[in-house]
């Protein structure tokens, strides 16, 4: 590859000089490219720019007529990634004002090429010389739709925005202007404020203004940034002024597909397909309407996939059959259409899915090889261009396998079941050893798939056909995540609540603590009305002492909720749920009901873990415990971030996070759990301790709560500094500079520097290197509690790792100040027992830096200030003449 790149490189200067060098040049690799075919690949856009020279002008009209032909036309993906290649090649040849004139193809042709092939920064590039042109209004969604291609969302906001100013600009209609147009401006106005636009052009307002009429539809711009609420609602009011709108039919479905309304779309393509196909949805099955139909229209096209892919979420199968069927039979009796391939693949994707489900395995093996040979072609080109240009086809190939897989198991399984009178436990034991098995695989195959929430939907989608709701529940939680990041509101909290629904349990349910009768007093604890500070001592236990009728509750739960494991996942379901809730600003009815599913899954923790403990299942037992931990611990966050920034905690505020801090630091297990709860209980502390001074009036009751809350604090800190890993390495940093402020702001308080020393030393010491600057700016400190911890980590720092104190101890000892002077001389004199030749070292270095970085000549001028200074200012004429 290095060499043929040379070659290509060495062509394309030759190509700039002259047609005869050229042509001698190209002719010393012609055998080299015939012995080697990539290499003749390679040197084809060389080979085509050394013919192109030597034609007349009629046979160069020609040529690019037959090409203009090809690029329009339904050809493989790979020869028009290499027409792509030597456009670009010929635009670099020939420039405009060249003598050889180049291939002057029209930019949108190459545009429409570029999108063809998923080049999308050379699509980028074309379209914004086409929209400088002046085929503004034309360009402004494709922009949109190729920036967000390419990961670049501020990029494609910006888009929109220079659209917007440039329409204004040219005195046509603004987005104001109708209630359609301000709802877009609403939705503009809420998204970041940045107008970056590589496409904005004010030069020759004359020119183009006719190309913006018609072409302003802004609801599709807004549709490609991702904003499906705005865009979806702008569609359905055009759709009450013309039903018969195709446009905003499609425009609809597919907003409805992105926010997972598949019953609206279903709807929708029920009340409007004769005007998306032309007959009714009741006799798309019939062959008759299927010839009056036109199938080789792209809309009609998109529709169906629209439907399939609605009714597959849904379930209903008929329905899927029906359109599937449909889209092969179009398939097949089309041959105009620009994207064949991709609508053969569609079909018999869906087709697959179907047999499957009806556990026709030969059928839905034979349409699993039709879809891979349909997609085939165009993978193979993108793969040889890059891997992030053929990642959707290569989820595609991914989700193809995972159905050959799944036809695998069911067949196995099948074969168990068939079996199973003459070795049932030994057939059910290798059935759930090959389901976790696959279970294992496709964990981690997802894990290391792009985080995007459209790849993550599409291959969980297929693995529905073999899980259920209680299976890969991680996996959803993950799902309903990054499709509110996608701001897909509507999809991620039905990704959440489709399992719920299945597992038939109500969100009002007492299984997450809705209607629990009063008499078991769930949510009230021993802490009630009592001091701060008892709590944080724990002289008073914040856990209810649940009893024989709790127990008998408990059971009563898990009974309803069909056993232990799925009362445990459809907690955790509900617990993402009220994140969602806080996520979408319902603040209030998340905050209600967090504390109510709080209560029960403490309830049911604690009255099932000597049970399960004695049962074995310690891993059960931890991930209970972790779901209890995080429970009580985002309660304890959500508490807090109700108040405004900044804002002083009451006490029964106070009380009540400290509570649930206290309960989540009971229930953390491992190193993460262990690390959020007590961050999190070190922080509560350290900030009541830093509010009590200015509140309180009696000094000595002030003085005890805030020695509570300190030494609270600096136990907490040191036990999370301990656990920290680098998942937390910037909160761990937080955490020791705050440790750090409880020294040196309370060491004189009674317990608060015995407290650090003790936790010293289940810290790492490599910790501290991290604010080893903080550590050495207080060294001149006099205060001997704060002497007695500082200087002692400093002799152990040093003795583990002395080349981290030499420079900043070497510049110490130059300080003015003579505390410091005296401190940093004692901990040098340290580090000479143990590492003298590195001290030596050091310090000689450091005078020569000194020495070299300062002119004789600044040293005169000093020396004269100095001795001028002591003997005008201060009258001190032998302290003068030791100067000079």
């Amino acid at each position: 590859m290095q060499v043929s790149s040379r070659i290509l490189d060495n062509a394309l200067y030759y190509s700039t000089e002259s047609s005869s060098q050229f042509a001698v040049f190209f002719s010393t690799y012609v055998e080299l490219a015939q012995a080697y075919q990539p290499l003749a690949r390679e040197l084809f856009s060389a080979g085509f720019v050394c013919c192109w020279s030597e034609l007349t002008d009629q046979y160069r009209s020609n040529l690019k007529f037959s090409l203009e032909v090809v690029f329009s036309a339904d050809a493989s993906l790979e020869i028009l990634q290499l027409l792509l290649n030597l456009a670009e090649f010929m635009e670099l040849s020939f420039p405009a004002k060249g003598k050889i004139p180049g291939l002057n193809i029209d930019i949108s042709i190459l545009a429409e090429l570029a999108l063809k092939c998923r080049a999308y920064a050379r699509a980028l590039h074309y379209k914004e010389r086409e929209y400088i042109m002046g085929r503004g209004g034309a360009c402004v969604e494709q922009l949109i739709d190729i920036n967000k291609k390419l990961d670049l969302p501020e990029a494609a906001l910006g888009v929109l925005k220079a659209a917007k100013i440039e329409i204004e600009r040219r005195g046509g209609q603004t987005l104001a202007s109708s209630p359609t147009h301000r709802r877009a401006n609403s939705a503009l106005s809420e998204k970041s404020l940045m107008s970056y636009s590589v496409i904005t052009s004010y030069e020759d307002e004359s020119k183009g203004n006719d190309s913006w009429a018609g072409d302003m539809n802004y609801e599709s711009w807004l549709a490609k940034l991702g904003s499906w609420a705005e865009a979806v609602g702008m569609y359905e009011e055009k759709l009450r002024e013309n039903p018969h709108d195709q446009d905003s039919l499609l425009g609809c479905l597919q907003c409805y597909i992105a926010r997972g309304d598949w019953q609206k779309a279903l709807d929708l393509a029920g009340r409007s397909w004769g005007a998306l196909s032309g007959v009714s949805l009741e006799s798309i099955s019939s062959p008759a309407a299927r010839k009056s139909s036109s199938s080789s229209d792209d809309n009609y096209n998109q529709a169906l996939k629209f439907c399939a892919q609605s009714a597959w979420r849904l379930g209903k199968w008929d329905e899927l059959e029906t359109f599937s069927a449909e889209l092969v039979q179009g398939n097949q009796t089309s041959s105009n259409s620009i994207d064949t391939t991709s609508n053969d693949f569609d079909g018999a994707f869906y087709q697959s899915v179907l047999h499957i489900h009806r556990e026709e395995w030969g059928e839905a093996a034979k349409s699993i090889d039709f879809a891979r040979k349909a997609m085939d072609s165009r993978f193979t080109a993108l793969l040889s261009e890059s891997y992030k240009r053929a990642y959707p086809s290569m989820v595609d190939a991914q989700e193809l396998s995972e159905l050959e897989e799944i036809i695998s198991f069911r067949q196995f399984e099948k074969r168990k079941e068939d079996g199973k009178k003459l070795h049932s436990s030994a057939n059910h034991s290798d059935t759930s050893n090959a389901r976790e098995h696959l279970l294992n695989v496709w964990r981690q195959r997802l894990d290391g798939c792009r985080v995007d929430a459209d790849v993550h939907s599409s291959i969980l989608a297929v693995r529905s056909l073999v899980l259920g709701p209680t299976d890969e529940v991680d996996a959803t939680i993950t799902l309903s995540a990054l499709s509110r990041q996608a701001e897909a509101f509507r999809l991620a909290e039905r990704t959440l609540l489709d399992p719920l629904a299945k597992m038939k349990c109500s969100l009002n349910s007492p299984v997450f603590g809705i209607g629990i009768p009063e008499h078991l007093g769930l949510g009230i604890s021993d802490s009630t009305g009592e001091s701060m500070e008892r709590i944080v001592n724990g002289d008073i236990s914040v856990h209810i002492k649940y009893k024989h009728h709790h127990d008998q509750f408990s059971k009563q739960l898990f009974a309803e909720a069909g056993g232990e494991e799925r009362l445990f996942i459809q907690h955790k379901l509900y617990f993402a749920y009220t994140k969602h809730l806080w996520a979408t600003n319902k603040r209030e009815e998340a905050m209600t009901r967090l504390g109510l599913l709080c209560n029960v899954v403490d309830l049911t923790t604690q009255c099932t873990s000597q049970c399960t403990t004695q049962c074995g299942h310690g891993t059960d037992l931890n991930q209970r415990e972790a779901l209890r931990m995080n429970c009580w611990l985002r309660y304890g966050d959500w508490r807090i971030g109700m108040l405004p920034l900044g804002a002083v905690l009451a006490d029964e505020l106070a009380a009540d996070v400290l509570s649930s801090y206290k309960r989540a630091t009971d229930a953390a297990t491992g190193r993460e759990s262990s690390y959020r709860a007590y961050h999190s209980w070190a922080l509560i502390n350290f900030r009541l301790a830093e509010q009590i001074n200015p509140k309180w009036t009696d000094r000595n009751k002030a003085a005890i709560a805030n020695r509570t809350h300190v030494i609270a604090a600096v136990k907490a800190f040191v036990r999370a500094i301990s656990v920290g890993t680098k998942r937390f390495s910037a909160s761990v940093q937080q955490d020791m500079l705050n440790l750090l402020s409880c020294l040196y702001n309370y060491a004189e308080v009674e317990g608060i520097a015995s407290a650090i020393n003790d936790g010293l030393s289940s810290i790492k010491l490599e910790a501290w290197l991290g604010v080893l600057p903080q550590l050495l700016a207080r060294i001149h400190i006099k205060t001997p509690a704060v002497r007695s911890v500082l200087h002692p980590l400093l002799v152990r720092l040093g003795t583990a790792h002395p080349q981290a104190l030499m420079y900043p101890l070497s510049v110490l000892l130059k300080s003015p100040v003579v505390e410091r002077k005296i401190a940093a001389e004692s901990l040098m004199n340290s580090l000479k027992g143990h590492s003298n030749a590195l001290v030596e070292e050091a310090l000689m270095v450091s005078s020569e830096l000194i020495r070299v970085a300062i002119l004789w000549l600044e040293l005169w001028h000093e020396g004269l200030e100095d001795a001028s200074r002591l003997y005008y200012g201060e009258g001190n004429v032998s302290g003068m003449l030791d100067v000079l």
